[in-house]
């Protein structure tokens, strides 16, 4: 089984506001009122958090080529500094971009760990 949901963290921390995106789909508020919410809540307690439930994105990093290429200077200005302090002022400036942003670094998605809620309340619905 994959993963269905996603949880969204509310932008002010409020976790009681907290979403729930189903994978493809739409977003879920958390009112036991809503059947798409009582549907994440059987799901989450029938074939278990870990397999159908992911938890929030906290954190994502670009890939070196575009983090490098938002910090490097205009091309005008880069030729500037060759002109006016020539090459080797020059590759200072960009060898601190390239080891700020090296090769190794890839595009990568941090995401945290499904709150304690959800099994919370995966636990105590009862259909």
């Amino acid at each position: 089984m994959t993963i269905k949901y996603k949880i969204q963290k509310h932008p002010f921390g409020n976790e009681s506001k907290d979403l729930i995106e189903k994978i493809g789909g739409c977003i879920i508020p958390r009112d036991l009122d809503n059947l798409d919410y009582q549907q994440f809540l059987q799901d989450a307690k029938t074939i278990g958090i870990s397999t159908c439930v992911e938890g929030p994105t906290v954190g994502v990093t670009t890939e070196y080529k575009e983090a490098r290429a938002a910090e490097y200077p205009p091309l005008g200005e880069q030729l500037d500094k060759i002109y006016h302090s020539g090459v080797d002022a020059w590759k200072v400036d960009i060898k601190a971009i390239k080891d700020k942003y090296p090769k190794s670094q890839v595009g990568v998605t941090t995401v945290a760990p499904v709150p304690s809620w959800v099994q919370t309340e995966a636990d105590a619905y009862s259909p």
